[in-house]
């Protein structure tokens, strides 16, 4: 996805190279001068909750994957980056690290079942399972809420992914509230990449509910009646999510990456932004905004979900 670079809250203190799989174009504009490069990795100062309090406003520093930006072109990036963190309005999203705590959402996988492109996500070991960084879950978290509401207030559509037990009530619930297209039972293969398929079923869903309200089933024989009753519950379960959505969606979000991995493949494939709930299990680089987190706790999950259904729902109204 291609956008502008953003600022963040950084200290003074040593570095750390963080990576940014979500941004993967960088451009510039500044009268005349323009700059494309390919971003590989961002280095940065390591984050702490001091420096989230009493931090300075610093642009972060880029590294093309061939070359290092000439500093002519990097003050042209921080001069253009901060004008557009200023355009874009970067908003308070209370991220609160006590309440991320209590839900749960710093506990990770077994020490013996990580990925290891995690490790810049996991700040400890304990008791045998990994710690994951609040402050970096937090800053990811905010800049996916940043990236939704900017999405809502130009009439994007979303789509909510969490087809695993724990999640399934919490991804539909969410998405009526910010009403967003959702699928909480089993993704379909080629839901999105086979689309004219998809969109076949759901011609078929819609004129199903409108014979069973219009009462044609009793008017039919019982066999032909259950026959059709039959199909109507198996495209309500698999596609009800989704039966109002007329074109691919504009952004995915996904709340278990091992489990969605069908379906991230296919966001992938089409270029369709996503933003993952990532555990330490899971690879950052494939997700366009990865929000590190714990993946299993239904507190954790509900509390990411309100966070961006909250953006969504803001933006949305910013527009009316």
């Amino acid at each position: 996805m291609a956008h502008l670079l953003h600022t963040t809250f950084l200290p003074s203190s040593s570095s750390a190279v963080l990576p940014r799989p979500h941004c993967r174009i960088f451009r510039v504009s500044s009268g005349r001068v323009r700059v494309d490069a390919k971003l590989h990795d961002i280095s940065m100062p390591a984050l702490s909750c001091s420096a989230m309090d009493d931090g300075k406003i610093v642009p972060w520093v880029v590294k093309s994957e061939n070359h290092n930006l000439t500093k002519a072109a990097a003050r042209t990036a921080s001069s253009s980056s901060t004008t557009a963190v200023k355009r874009m309005g970067r908003r308070y999203w209370n991220i609160n690290l006590q309440e991320m705590m209590e839900a749960g959402i710093h506990f990770g996988h077994g020490t013996r079942k990580w990925n290891p492109r995690m490790a810049p996500f996991i700040s400890a070991k304990h008791k045998g399972i990994h710690i994951i960084n609040l402050i970096k879950t937090a800053r990811f978290l905010s800049e996916a809420c940043d990236l939704v509401f900017d999405a809502a207030s130009r009439g994007k559509q979303f789509l909510i992914v969490g087809t695993n037990s724990k999640a399934a009530d919490l991804v539909a619930r969410a998405a009526t509230a910010a009403r967003c297209h959702y699928v909480n039972k089993k993704w379909l293969g080629g839901m999105l990449t086979n689309w004219s398929t998809t969109e076949t079923r759901l011609h078929k869903l819609r004129d199903l509910r409108v014979d069973q309200k219009n009462g044609r089933f009793e008017r039919i024989p019982k066999q032909n009646a259950a026959i059709l009753k039959r199909q109507l519950s198996r495209l309500q379960t698999y596609l009800g999510g989704i039966k109002y959505m007329t074109r691919v969606p504009d952004i995915v979000i996904i709340v278990d990456q091992q489990e969605e991995y069908t379906a991230l493949r296919e966001c992938i494939t089409l270029g369709i932004p996503t933003i993952c709930l990532i555990d330490t299990n899971c690879d950052p680089d494939l997700a366009d905004i990865s929000i590190p987190g714990n993946d299993d706790a239904i507190a954790s999950i509900r509390l990411v979900l309100n966070k961006l259904v909250h953006a969504i729902t803001e933006g949305r109204a910013s527009t009316s």
